[in-house]
This record gives structure tokens, C-alpha cells and sequence, in this order.
């Protein structure tokens, strides 16, 4: 890339004077503002409140080094000096004094936990002094102080304050914290009270001299991704040659459509305070834009939006000063080519994002849309074949109680035909009470196992006085009849098959079981016969028509409960015939 003269710059020479003074005081100085040479002073730095902003500020004093006691003058200062009150920094009144001769000495504040400790450049290695007017005689014992290095050695640990003196034309003897000269190195010099840690402060003197930025990487931010410009294997081939000493791309190019923004990353200078231009030259562009400050993690970011013309560009980082001073010896320079946009889908605009996005959501609507109408219409066809199954079923029941009664009233016809009326007239009374809860129960889908054993034990009962048999009926303990559920006159056709077909030709002779118990989740019901069973060749007998009903029903039940199905076995031997009903996962 050839060399870029700069051009005017964007941003007002006033407005750079402010944010100097906003960087090295904090905010704009009120006292007269430090010349370019320390002269013959001692500087403190004080917290203001002025009449015109009312609010508090950090103003740098400089007094002569021979009226130290000026500094109190501002302390006391009032509306006449066009402020409502000034204070120190801290109780300690830190003042330094440094090379007379010394230039360009501010530096950048350094955070310490809740304090901002200021900094100072003494790129002459000279010697620096810290004197502390809040540090008295009569308080001395309550301070300790310590000095460290780089950050990482004690030079001095803490140690109390023991020199105490009365220069420079002050009024009172005060502390002189110690003379200071380390070529090279970063010094923190920091006071603290023993007695209320809150009362502290400290100062950093750096005297390294060389101050330019040094590149630790550069990151670019894509519409999908990012990466380590350094990275060759990821870089898309954006740079493909570096700088062995500094580490600068030296082909660094790409796409304009392609880099969200590119962020520098530097080596920290706490104490030195970094400045970015982008020159910019471009069909449209010839020009130099102020970037703003590299943050103090050391990272500067240019947003796409800078350089969104395909051109050359360079970005230039130097230390903060009053005007640009273009030292290369001082400066880091990193040139770059934004290219014509490929439109090869890197970037996608937000246009077209909002339109793909528009797509997707009308897409998912019409999914959601068809989806509840095939769910809606499945719930439909299941609706329609559980009522089918309940039509059917209660079309079952109603076939079976005919059959129950006529098969009664056979009975009782027969009771009468031998004259038997004493039996017919108890058959009729029990006949009756059946009659009423056969009805009850037909109109229900399900009823209480207690409900239907009672039923199917009246019905023993009155079968019992006309043909003389015994019958049982056993419930295992665990089972709560009337918490369990059943369909409703599920057991009765089978009870009058084992009467009718089982035991009526054996009168007295003539058993019936019935056998109720769980198998874990399942209900397992028995009912058992001593009759002469059926033939192996005809499992149903043509005059057992309630059981073929009942084995129907049976079907239409585990339709309308297909997670709960009824399971019909029929075990006949000429010794007699069982029927096992097993209600799986009904308790």
C-alpha cells in the first residue's frame, strides 16, 4: 500500500482540546491548565464543584515550588473564583514535582479496586518527588506507604513515614513520601492510613520511553463467524504476509461486504493513553476520521460502517498528545484494501434477512395451520369411532337384557307349572330387586366391581331357589371393590351360561366360584362350574347366546380402551368349565 497523506480530519480541533483535558484531568481543568513544560512547580490535583455546572469535577493545580502554601489558597476559593467548593483528591493532598524541564509528562489514570491513581511520563529519566501536605506531625505514625515496580516487585515494602520537612515556602512541616528515579521501569508509589484503609492514595511514575503501540492481534468479526486475522488456516486468505517483527498484516485486503468491523487488540500501557485515526482514501473519501481512544483493555474497534467504499485505508494508533504528532517511531500503522463487494452470500443485507425471516414464519403459520387441521380431523375420526363403539355397545346391552329376563321368566313359568308357588313368589320378590339394578346398570358405561358382584350374587340367589346348587364368591383383600371400575354387566351373562349350561341338571350337586383377585396392575375374574363342560368341537352352544354377545361386547370394549384391553379365556373339560376374564391395567 502506498503511503496515505492525511486529510482534514473529521472532528474539530476543539473538540480534540476537550477530550485532552478530559483524559488527563479527568474532566475540563477550571484551574489554569499545565503548560507543555513542568516548570518550576509542584502540581496537585483537586476535586471541584463550579457555579456554572454544579457538579463536582477533577481540576490539576499547579502551584510554584515556592509557595506551597498556594494550594490552601484554592481550597478555600469561593463564587468570586466561580466555585462553589474545592477539595482534595484524598485527605494525604498528594503533590508532585518532577524535571522542570520535562514535557508531555501526563498520563493515563490507573484503577486501583475504588481509587484512580494518576500517572506520570518521565521519559527523561529524571527524578520524580511525592510529598503529601495531609501528612503531619501529628498524624505521621497513623501512615504507611510501600513501592512497587512493574507491577510485580517490591521495591520498597510498607514501611512508615518517617521524613518530614518545611520547603518551599510552606507554612506547616509536611511529609516528603520519598524521591523517586527508576530509568525504565513503571513505579507505583502508594500511602495508605493504617487506621481507615478508605484514606489512601498513590501515584504511578513510568519512566519507559519507548511508547509505541506494540500489536498483539487483530480480530475480524464476520456476519457468521470470527477469527484471529493471524490464523492462515481461517482467514480466508485476507492476509497471507506479516511483519516478522511487529506482527502486521503487510497484504491486508478483503471484501466489502464481507467484515463487520475489525477490532485491534494491544499489548496494556496503563499509564499511557492511545489514540486511533483511519485514513481513508476512496472514490468518495479522502480524508482522516478520529476513531477515539484504544479502551483500557488495550483494544481499539473500527465498525464496518467506516469504510464501507472499496479504497485504501490505513489506521494509525500513537500515544495521546495535544495535536497528531505522526511519529513513525511513535506509531503503529496498519494499511488495508476493502475490495468490491463479492455478493457471493457472505453478508446477506437485512433486507434480505427480513424476507427470509418473513418466509420462514409465513411457512412455519401454514405447517402449524395444517397440522391442527390433521390433528383436529384425526381427533374427529377417533371421536366417531369411540361413539360408533358406544352405540354398538349399548345396542349389545340392550340385547342382553331381554335375554336375562326371558331366560327369569322361564324359570318362574316353570316354578309354576309344579305348582311350586312358595318358590315362585320368593323367585318374583328377588326377580324384581335384579330387574330394578340390571336396569340401573344398564345405562351406565362403567360401574364399581362392588356393585357388580352384589348384582351377580343376587343373581346366584335367585337362580339358587329354583335349582338348589351352592356358589362362592371370593375377593382378595388387596383389592378396594368400590374404588375399582368395570364395565357394567360384564359378569352376569356368564353367570347364566353357568347355571343354565353348568350345574341346572345337577340341582344340589351343582357348584359355582367366583374368584376375584390382582395380578399387579390387572384384574383377574373367575367363574367356575362343575357342570359337563362343552364339547371341544362347539366352544359355544347354540342356546348360549348371551355368551356370544358377550364375547362382541368384549371386542367393543378393548376398541373404546385400546391401553386397557379385556382378555376372554374359556377353559372346558367334561369335569366342568372356567371362564377367565383378565382387565388388564385396570387397577
Amino acid at each position: 500500500m502506498k503511503e496515505m497523506t492525511p486529510y482534514r480530519t473529521t472532528k474539530s480541533s476543539r473538540r480534540y482540546g476537550v477530550l485532552w483535558c478530559c483524559l488527563v484531568g479527568a474532566l475540563p481543568l477550571i484551574a489554569q491548565q499545565p503548560a507543555e513544560i513542568f516548570g518550576q512547580h509542584i502540581l496537585f490535583q483537586l476535586n471541584t464543584i463550579t457555579t456554572q455546572a454544579r457538579m463536582q469535577e477533577a481540576i490539576y493545580v499547579r502551584v510554584p515550588d515556592t509557595a506551597l502554601y498556594q494550594v490552601f489558597d484554592h481550597l478555600q476559593a469561593g463564587p468570586r473564583e466561580g466555585v462553589v467548593k474545592n477539595s482534595p483528591n484524598s485527605p494525604l493532598i498528594l503533590g508532585v514535582k518532577l524535571n522542570p524541564t520535562l514535557t508531555n509528562y501526563f498520563g493515563n489514570p490507573v484503577s486501583s479496586v475504588t481509587r484512580d491513581f494518576h500517572s506520570y511520563r518521565i521519559q527523561d529519566s529524571s527524578e520524580a518527588a511525592l510529598l503529601a501536605l495531609g501528612i503531619t506531625p501529628e498524624n505521621a505514625g497513623d501512615y504507611r506507604y510501600h513501592v512497587v515496580a512493574n507491577d510485580s516487585v517490591e521495591l520498597v515494602p510498607w514501611s512508615p513515614v518517617t521524613q518530614l520537612e518545611q520547603r518551599h515556602g510552606a507554612r506547616k512541616p509536611y511529609a516528603l513520601i520519598g524521591k523517586f528515579r527508576y530509568p525504565g521501569k513503571t513505579v507505583l508509589v502508594e500511602v495508605v492510613n493504617t487506621k481507615n484503609y478508605a484514606s489512601r492514595d498513590g501515584v504511578l511514575f513510568d519512566w519507559q520511553t519507548d511508547l509505541r503501540p506494540v500489536l498483539r492481534q487483530i480480530t475480524l468479526q464476520m456476519p457468521r463467524d470470527y477469527f484471529n486475522l493471524a490464523y492462515l488456516a481461517r482467514n480466508r486468505g485476507y492476509a497471507t504476509r506479516f511483519d516478522r517483527l511487529t506482527h502486521i498484516p503487510l497484504d491486508f485486503s478483503f471484501p466489502a461486504d464481507s467484515v463487520l468491523q475489525v477490532t485491534v487488540e494491544l499489548e496494556r500501557r496503563p499509564t499511557v493513553a492511545y489514540i486511533a485515526y483511519l485514513l481513508r482514501h476512496t472514490a468518495r473519501h479522502r480524508d482522516t476520521l478520529d476513531v477515539g481512544f484504544v479502551n483500557p483493555h488495550g483494544q481499539i474497534t473500527i465498525n464496518a460502517s467506516w469504510y464501507r467504499e472499496p479504497g485504501n485505508y490505513e489506521l494509525r494508533i500513537e500515544p495521546m498528545a495535544r495535536w497528531p504528532v505522526w511519529d513513525p517511531a511513535r506509531m503503529l500503522t496498519l494499511p488495508f484494501t476493502v475490495l468490491p463487494a463479492t455478493r457471493q452470500g457472505r453478508y446477506v443485507s437485512e433486507k434480505v434477512l427480513l424476507a427470509w425471516l418473513s418466509g420462514f414464519v409465513a411457512l412455519a403459520i401454514l405447517v402449524f395451520l395444517g397440522y391442527r387441521r390433521y390433528s383436529r380431523g384425526r381427533l374427529q375420526q377417533e371421536a366417531t369411532r369411540s361413539l360408533q363403539a358406544q352405540l354398538r355397545l349399548k345396542a349389545l346391552r340392550a340385547q342382553l337384557n331381554p335375554h336375562f329376563l326371558f331366560n327369569a321368566l322361564g324359570s318362574i313359568q316353570n316354578l309354576v307349572n309344579k305348582q311350586n308357588l312358595l318358590q315362585a313368589n320368593q323367585f318374583l320378590a328377588r326377580f324384581a330387586r335384579l330387574t330394578r339394578k340390571v336396569l340401573q346398570s344398564s345405562e351406565e358405561d362403567l360401574v364399581s366391581l362392588e356393585d357388580e358382584l352384589q348384582l351377580s350374587v343376587d343373581y346366584l340367589q335367585m337362580e339358587q331357589l329354583r335349582f338348589g346348587f351352592e356358589y362362592t364368591c371370593t375377593l382378595d383383600p388387596a383389592i378396594v371393590p368400590a374404588n375399582v371400575e368395570l364395565p357394567a354387566l360384564l359378569l352376569q351373562p356368564f353367570l347364566e351360561n353357568a347355571v343354565r349350561h353348568g350345574v341346572s341338571a345337577l340341582q344340589t350337586a351343582g357348584r359355582i366360584s367366583i374368584n376375584v383377585k390382582p395380578d399387579h396392575h390387572h384384574l383377574v375374574i373367575s367363574i367356575s362350574d362343575n357342570g359337563r363342560g362343552m364339547a371341544a368341537a362347539e366352544p359355544l352352544r347354540a342356546g348360549a347366546f348371551g355368551l356370544k354377545l358377550s364375547e362382541e361386547r368384549i371386542a367393543l370394549v378393548n376398541q373404546l380402551y385400546p391401553t386397557q384391553p379385556v382378555i376372554l379365556q374359556v377353559d372346558s373339560t367334561p369335569a366342568g368349565t372356567t371362564v377367565q376374564l383378565t382387565l388388564t391395567n385396570w387397577l
